[in-house]
């Protein structure tokens, strides 16, 4: 027997209430097509790390394992090697979304990428064929511009110093944090987990850890459904983004108050990483099953190390009334970019569930394609860390994001010849006339449904 699904589908079941036969508390396990293997001694070897692993314990990790590597062939060999659990009780309910492989688009978008893309890079330059890394020069640039955001914010605070922080930790948000996070900035799987600690819960003040399990698990699994994706349910009362969500009279100013409350990310993830990671050991709709004692120690040395440098040290040099409106400059400037460069991405008219066709329902490559917008060019990439490119990125979550601008012309191609609307915002000013429509999206969802009808 399988447990119920609880709220975010099949990336919150929390594994059986009961072990089966042949499971065994102290090892960890993962299920994969309706088979249930266990991981505990492939942590060690994990080509992308231990932390991404542990995202898939205890749950069903179908779609995790098939849209972040690349080559199908080489991790089915993997696939292979590892024990697998014959047991008479599931690990968790088989997973109902489409998956990835079963999708005939993104089977030929994920070649031609390996033959037009990842092939000539390995011979021109010894590239990694996984997608992984070459990415130093895109890092250095955040890095570089972050220690001196930061040394001047230290030595000077003020306004400026303040935004100029906030930029830099928007820039290190997407450029360093996301990429290396998702597997993709270095080839080295402790240098990825190294970056992504450093520039998330250090330079920032998010945590990672919150942050792999929500953006990873739930977001690009079942991007823009309003039961599974958190990034939908969790902006919700606040801001409505789905039909499917009841409307209440403070939605018809949301297309104002929205940007107002933009500012307010930094602190509100502060709330939440303390909640999620030492209170309920989950973000809301998914379990960290696989959660080490490393990760929660890394979370406690990140928020010191942020703090200290963006609060208690500025604090101590120049006393604390000089020191605070800077501090909340930082946060609010920097979560405003953040949220502004990530909500067009995602929240236009024709980009929810509802409105896709039955077709794009059953095929998760052309569902992924369909719920997301691309804006902008490579120079936007470089100042995004890819999150631009957000139907390529949806595409290959674990690839470097400079590939992205290479991988466009490919995705539209293929979108073009199956008739897939493919929703891009080109060119250097794309950002205008996506946020235009964004905005327009949220007054659409600001209308009382009961008088449209």
């Amino acid at each position: 027997g399988t447990l119920a699904m609880g709220k975010g589908g099949n990336a919150s079941a929390a594994g059986p209430a009961a072990l089966g036969k042949g499971l065994s508390p102290d090892r960890q396990y993962t299920q994969i097509r309706g088979q249930v293997y266990d991981i505990t001694d492939f942590a060690k070897s994990h080509p992308g790390g231990t932390q991404l692993l542990a995202l898939a314990v205890g749950r069903d990790a179908t779609i995790l394992f098939e849209s972040h590597h690349v080559r199908p062939e080489l991790v089915a060999k993997t696939l292979k090697s590892l024990p697998k659990v014959d047991t008479d009780v599931n690990l968790c309910p088989d997973e109902s979304f489409p998956k990835p492989l079963d999708s005939p688009i993104y089977r030929r978008i994920q070649q031609r990428v390996r033959d037009e893309i990842m092939a000539p890079l390995e011979q021109k330059n010894g590239r990694a064929p996984s997608g992984r890394g070459g990415l130093v020069r895109d890092a250095a640039a955040v890095l570089i511009f972050s220690i001196a955001a930061l040394v001047w914010y230290i030595k000077d605070p003020c306004l400026l110093s303040g935004c100029a922080l906030g930029f830099a930790g928007y820039w290190s948000g997407t450029g360093l944090q996301h990429t290396a996070n998702h597997g993709g900035l270095c080839e080295s799987s402790f240098w990825n987990q190294f970056w992504g600690w450093f520039g998330s819960d250090v330079i920032i003040g998010k945590s990672s850890l919150e942050w792999r399990y929500h953006h990873m698990v739930s977001h690009h699994s079942y991007c823009n459904d309003h039961e599974r994706d958190q990034d939908v349910y969790t902006s919700f009362p606040l801001i409505r983004l789905d039909e499917s969500q009841p409307w209440a009279w403070h939605h018809q100013f949301q297309q104002i108050y929205t940007p107002l409350v933009w500012p307010f990310l930094y602190a509100a993830s502060q709330v939440g990483d303390f909640t999620n990671v030492l209170v309920n050991k989950a973000s809301p709709g998914v379990e960290y099953h696989g959660v080490t004692k490393s990760e929660v120690a890394q979370y406690v040395l990140g928020k010191v190390a942020h703090f200290g440098l963006t609060l208690f040290l500025p604090a101590y040099l120049h006393g604390f009334e000089k020191t605070i409106v800077p501090f909340l400059t930082f946060g609010a400037f920097g979560s405003f970019v953040l949220c502004w460069f990530f909500i067009v991405s995602h929240n236009l008219d024709g980009l929810r569930p509802s409105q896709l066709s039955k077709e794009t329902k059953s095929d998760w490559g052309r569902w992924q394609i369909e719920t997301s917008a691309t804006w902008g060019n490579s120079f936007w990439s470089f100042l995004s860390g890819g999150l631009n490119y957000q139907i390529e990125h949806h595409m290959f979550p674990g690839a470097a994001h400079n590939l992205y601008p290479k991988m466009q012309p490919i995705v539209k191609e293929e979108c073009a010849k199956e008739g897939i609307p493919y929703n891009g915002f080109d060119g250097y000013f794309g950002l205008l006339p996506i946020t235009g429509a964004m905005f327009s999206f949220l007054g659409k969802m600001a209308v009382n449904p009961a008088k449209t009808k």
